[in-house]
């Protein structure tokens, strides 16, 4: 690997670090997301300063093309990032049907309230009449 495609790997890196701790800062992502999203950053920082490790990587798992195990462990990593953005999503929208079905009975709770309070004001009308 060149000296300038390792200075634009880590470059990318750093970028990709900021600008995930940035979004944390500003609450647009949660932490355990942000978790998720700077181990790939901090993997990507690494093999920038040390690209032999890949081929150290591709010999322990004995493969042929050092780079499908860039690809292999980029693979898993978007997998771990998925499962979490699919479990938040699920979360949420049980929340969300709890919320909406408490929003309806609370609603209609209010519905019967003000049919009480003015059948009491019409019944309140009609005693000084009497």
């Amino acid at each position: 690997m060149t000296l300038p495609v390792q200075i634009t790997i880590i470059a990318l890196g750093f970028i990709l670090l900021i600008a995930i701790m940035k979004a944390t800062v500003q609450q647009k992502i949660s932490e355990p997301h942000a978790l998720l999203w700077i181990l790939p950053c901090i993997l990507i920082i690494i093999g920038g300063f040390f690209p032999q490790l890949t081929y150290l990587l591709s010999d322990f798992f004995n493969t042929e093309y050092p780079p499908a195990i860039i690809f292999a462990f980029a693979i898993i990593m978007a997998y771990l990032i998925l499962f979490q953005c699919f479990k938040s999503l699920s979360i949420l929208t049980r929340k969300n049907k709890e919320l909406a079905s408490q929003t309806a009975l609370l609603a209609h709770q209010v519905e019967q309230l003000e049919k009480q309070l003015q059948q009491l004001q019409k019944d309140k009308k009609k005693e000084p009449e009497s």
